[in-house]
C-alpha cells in the first residue's frame, strides 16, 4: 500500500436496499425499476452527476457506483457505457449488489479493491446531484489539512461543504436555481480516513456527524454543489423559495459549466440581477 490520498466519489444508482432513502419508489422494486422512472434518472445522472465529474479541473479521482443486482440488464449497459464515455473506464467502478446496507457494500469494495493507496477522501454524490468543477482539487487540499489536524485518538475526519444551489426541474422541462446553505448536508459530505477503515459516509446520519467526529465546515459564499429537486426525489426535497436571476446564474457558470447544457428559465428569460 502506497502512502497518499485518493479521491473517491460514491453514488447510489437505483439501489434496492437500506441507504437512507425515504421515497416510496425506493421501497418498491417495481416502482424503482419502472422504465419511465429509470429513463428520467438516467437523464439526470448524465446531465448532473457525470457532467460535473467530466468537468473537474483535477481529473485524478474515481467513481464507485452502487446499483442493484435486479437493475434491468439493458439499463445497466446504458449506465456503464455513459460512465465510460463521460469519465473513462479506468475511473469507474460499478458494483451491483443484492439488498443490504449501501454503506456496507461500498465500504467492503473500497477497503478490498481500492486499497493500494493508504488514505481516501470518500465523497457522497447522488445520481441526480452535481459538484463544482474545482471540487476534487478543493477536496484534496482540505482533506490533506484535515489529516494533518487529526487528534491521536481519532482515525477519521469529515468535511462538510455547506453552500450550494438547488436545481428546480420544472414540468415544462426548464430549470430554476435557488441558493442553498446547509451545514452537515449529505451533498458532498466527505469522509477522510485510512482506505481500510470500516467507516463509510453512508453509514452515518449526516446531521449527527459533528456529535461523533472531527468535522470541518466550509462556508465560502460560493456554491460547491447542485441539489436537484424533481418529481422522483428519493429523499425529502426542501428548498428556499428564492429564484436566482440571470446575473447570479452567470456567476455560477465557472463552477458549473454543465449549466450551459440545461434549459435555465431564468438565464433565458430574466434580466434581473441578484446580489
Amino acid at each position: 500500500m502506497k502512502p497518499g490520498l485518493q479521491i473517491l466519489f460514491q453514488t447510489r444508482y437505483s439501489f434496492f436496499g437500506l441507504s437512507g432513502w425515504r421515497s416510496q419508489d425506493s421501497q418498491d422494486m417495481a416502482r424503482l425499476f419502472d422504465p419511465a422512472r429509470l429513463a428520467q434518472r438516467f437523464d439526470l445522472f448524465q446531465r448532473l452527476n457525470l457532467a460535473s465529474l467530466r468537468d473537474q479541473t483535477d481529473a485524478d479521482f474515481k467513481l464507485v457506483l452502487l446499483t442493484s443486482t435486479e437493475l434491468p440488464e439493458d439499463h445497466a449497459r446504458l449506465v456503464t457505457e455513459a460512465c465510460h464515455d463521460m469519465i473513462g473506464e479506468e475511473r469507474t467502478h460499478i458494483i451491483a449488489r443484492p439488498p443490504g446496507r449501501a454503506g456496507a457494500w461500498l465500504q467492503k469494495h473500497i477497503s478490498r479493491k481500492l486499497n493500494d493507496i493508504s488514505h481516501s477522501a470518500q465523497i457522497v454524490l447522488d445520481d441526480d446531484d452535481a459538484v463544482s468543477a474545482d471540487f476534487v482539487a478543493l477536496c484534496r487540499a482540505e482533506a490533506g489539512f484535515a489529516l494533518s489536524r487529526l487528534r491521536p485518538d481519532q482515525e477519521a475526519a469529515y468535511l462538510s461543504f455547506a453552500d450550494g444551489l438547488t436545481g428546480l426541474f420544472r414540468e415544462d422541462g426548464g430549470v430554476d436555481l435557488a441558493p442553498r446553505s446547509a451545514p452537515f448536508t449529505n451533498l458532498g459530505l466527505t469522509l477522510v480516513a485510512p482506505t481500510a477503515t470500516r467507516k463509510n459516509p453512508y453509514l452515518l446520519a449526516h446531521k449527527k456527524v459533528a456529535r461523533r467526529h472531527q468535522v470541518r465546515v466550509l462556508h465560502d459564499q460560493r456554491p460547491f454543489y447542485i441539489r436537484a429537486v424533481h418529481d422522483t426525489n428519493d429523499s425529502r426535497a426542501q428548498y428556499r423559495d428564492e429564484i436566482l436571476g440571470a446575473d447570479a446564474i452567470k456567476a455560477a457558470l465557472p463552477y458549473f459549466p454543465l449549466l450551459m447544457d440545461l434549459d435555465l428559465i431564468k438565464l433565458r428569460d430574466s434580466n434581473t440581477a441578484v446580489a
